[in-house]
């Protein structure tokens, strides 16, 4: 074989080699590639993942624009900045519908000006920013930011448009809070005056600033940074606040006064940071005074004003005693004591008689001397040591810590009564007082302070009803009463509520004729436990508890339907009297009541008469002259009850509205008794009559009474002698027929 043989097979022998080899490398290229390109691939979704998180945290929404199909492409991540997806929306969306679904209408303008800007721009690569609020879908209204990037060719033309919108809502709120704290805060430490200063261990001085300077009304160049504590203490502190500096209270902080350079005393609170090493060494001190003389004023100021706010919320402004809220606090605190057995004492409740009538009279400015004068009296009566106040218009309460002796009480009760009824001149006017007086010790009668005032008020209500102008101690029997009045009202609210009441009626009789011209409806109330019960009995009660209104609404309904009766069956002329409380006709609604029965009923108002008792009209004169004078207007006819038995019947007779005059049963029950007695009766029937009014006799029981009536020319008559009152079925058939 010769040398090129060899050669040559030498040669194939290497090329072929080469190309296996070739092979073999490429084969493992190959697959090297293929995973090169997959963790490209993954990487690559990674990086998209990353940005898609990176953009929902950072509320970034990316978009292009298509400028040859003007349509902006939006996808799930811009989206989201506005609460939908492409799904709803669509990936696709012009400008105008952009704007029509989601830029808020105040700043529509706002972004038609931008995307002319960007039109008109003829930049080769643009870039615009700009804010503009949105509506999302869910109503919302925020705020994002716009960047808009345009890419032209060199003739002009738009290549590429594109941009992203970023939520910035949060961001701007808080770059609003950051400035509006970087404001606070420089404002504050403009107007706090702080000024530094540091302690050298070394040298045993104080190292002070300009600052610190500034608030003595000096500075570093006048003064020195350095000074001892002895030095500061002397040129600077306040001579009488120079104690605070002695070694044992100069570690702590502290406001003292200081005297400025120009005179000028100001007060200064100096802070401090003290740090020791073991051995109890200073290692390090410093801190910062600051001038706190306005803040001073400003809490002697507020002292001073809340001094004045507590006297006032303490203080009754018209007689300058104490007031109920400061009455409740002061009782809660003695009698706290006395439930410990430290002390007891007594308590008066007092209660002007009838101050109401010079209110409804002369006014309130005459009331008000009177109490004001009152006010005086009482608290010079009860003497030091006493608490005395009015907690209500006509109310005063005193009490007298520590006594229990019952003659002192009575005799401050009796003081007070005397004082009182001493004159009281008011406007030039003279007036005499009286005054009732509930009078309890605590804790016998009440260990609590409700307890106490409710048992003392019991004792002033006794006196009250015992005829005024009197003192009560409060006893047992004083609870029972107010308990057994307890249990009335509760009864008489069950009462109203299963329509326990009814009505009877008696007649009232013409004299001269015998006819029945009218009945005078009576209410009459039957428990199923006590029978019946009077009506002297449960009627203070009712208009105690204010139920007198609604039983009393549901009386004139009663005897208007009665009235109506009476019509429908021929008697036409026949009317129907109702009494009256005095707290229904100055109660508001009552007026309406007597239109809304007359009118359900169908009567003319003038079958309908309200009867009111002399004594109500004098308690409220003024506003019950205006409530009748509007049911007279109204064809109502007006009635005074029991008339005689008020002091001033003939001072206000003129004044009222008043068709009929009724006079009480206790003038009748006299009539025959004295020659006396029957002139009372003539004058007052003449008076009548000469008013254009019409008289009727109440509780007329014997022949002889009536036949004095009738020649005294009294027109009308109602009593036992006719008819008790009866109930409904029986009074008609006391009527003949029609």
């Amino acid at each position: 074989m010769d040398a090129h043989s060899i050669y040559a097979g030498a040669l194939g022998t290497g090329v072929l080699g080469l190309i296996v080899g070739w092979c073999w490398c490429r084969r493992n290229s190959n697959r090297q590639l293929a995973e090169q390109l997959r963790q490209v691939e993954t990487a690559s979704r990674d990086s998209r993942d990353l940005l898609a998180t990176a953009a929902d945290l950072a509320h970034l929404g990316p978009w292009r624009y298509h400028y040859d199909k003007k349509l902006f492409e939006f996808d799930d991540v811009f989206y989201a900045v506005y609460a939908t997806t492409v799904a709803r929306e669509g990936a696709f969306m012009t400008p105008a519908d952009y704007t029509r679904n989601f830029v808020h209408p105040d700043d529509a303008d706002v972004v038609a000006a931008e995307i002319k800007a960007i039109l008109q721009s003829t930049e080769q690569h643009a870039t615009r920013a700009f804010e503009h609020r949105i509506i999302r879908r869910d109503g919302e209204v925020r705020t994002v930011s716009v960047r808009v990037d345009v890419v032209r060719d060199e003739a002009g033309n738009i290549q590429k448009w594109y941009g992203v919108n970023q939520d910035v809502t949060e961001s701007k709120m808080m770059a609003e809070t950051l400035r509006n704290s970087r404001e606070m805060l420089s404002l504050a430490a403009e107007l706090t005056h702080l000024g530094p200063w540091k302690y050298h261990p070394e040298k045993d001085c104080f190292e002070f600033t300009d600052e610190f300077y500034a608030i003595f009304g000096t500075d570093v160049a006048r003064e020195g940074a350095v000074k001892t504590l002895e030095e500061y203490v002397r040129e600077f502190v306040h001579p009488d606040d120079a104690w605070m500096f002695k070694t044992a209270e100069i570690e702590k902080n502290y406001v003292h006064r200081i005297i400025r350079r120009d005179g000028e005393v100001r007060f200064v609170a100096v802070q401090g940071n003290l740090v020791k090493d073991s051995a109890g060494k200073i290692i390090n001190w410093y801190g910062a005074a600051q001038d706190i003389t306005e803040q001073k004023a400003v809490e002697a100021a507020l002292r001073r004003q809340t001094e004045e706010i507590r006297r006032l919320a303490y203080t009754d402004a018209l007689t300058g005693l104490s007031n109920r809220a400061h009455l409740n606090e002061w009782l809660e605190t003695v009698m706290e004591q006395a439930r410990r057995g430290q002390a007891a004492g007594t308590v008066l409740y007092i209660d002007l008689d009838d101050l109401k009538t010079v209110n409804d009279t002369l006014g309130h400015s005459y009331g008000d001397a009177i109490i004001a004068e009152a006010g005086n009296r009482i608290r010079e009566e009860a003497g030091d040591g006493a608490w005395v106040g009015r907690i209500g218009g006509d109310e005063f309460v005193v009490v007298l810590p520590g006594c229990l002796d019952r003659r002192r009480g009575v005799r401050i009760a009796d003081g007070i009564i005397h004082a009182l009824s001493r004159d009281i001149e008011a406007f030039g006017d003279v007036f005499h007082l009286s005054a009732s007086i509930g009078v309890a010790t605590y804790p016998a009668d009440g260990a609590t302070t409700d307890d106490i005032l409710k048992n003392v008020d019991n004792a002033m209500y006794f006196a009250k009803q015992s005829g005024k102008n009197c003192w009560k101690f409060y006893g047992a029997d004083m609870q029972a009463a107010a308990y057994e009045k307890m249990v009335l009202t509760n009864n008489l609210h069950r009462a109203v509520a299963n329509k326990e009441f009814s009505l009877h009626y008696q007649p009232q009789v013409h004299i001269a004729t015998g006819a029945i011209v009218g009945f005078e409806a009576l209410l009459r109330w039957s428990t199923p436990e006590n029978g019946d019960i009077p009506p002297a009995r449960f009627i203070p009660v009712a208009e105690q508890s204010g139920l007198i209104r609604v039983i009393g609404a549901r009386v004139l309904r009663e005897a208007c339907r009665f009235a109506r009766r009476l019509a429908d069956s021929g008697r036409e002329s026949l009317g129907v009297a109702v009494n009256v409380s005095p707290h229904q006709l100055c109660a508001d609604g009552f007026l309406d009541n007597v239109r809304e029965a007359v009118r359900e009923a169908g009567i003319l108002p003038h079958r309908l008469e309200i009867e009111i008792t002399e004594s109500a009209l004098i308690a409220s004169l003024q506003e019950a002259i205006s409530r009748l004078e509007t049911l007279r207007a109204m064809g109502v006819r007006l009635a005074l009850d029991d008339f005689g038995t008020g002091y001033s019947s003939l001072t206000y007779l003129q004044r009222l509205p008043v068709q009929t005059l009724k006079i009480d049963k206790s003038f009748i029950d006299r009539i025959l008794d004295t020659g006396a007695n029957k002139t009372i009766i003539r004058t007052i029937v003449d008076m009548a009559h000469q008013l254009d009014m019409t008289v009727v006799a109440e509780g007329v029981e014997t022949a002889e009474q009536l036949e004095y009536l009738a020649g005294s020319r009294c027109d009308l008559a109602q009593g036992y002698l006719f008819s008790r009152p009866a109930p409904e079925e029986e009074a008609v058939g006391l009527l003949p027929p029609p």
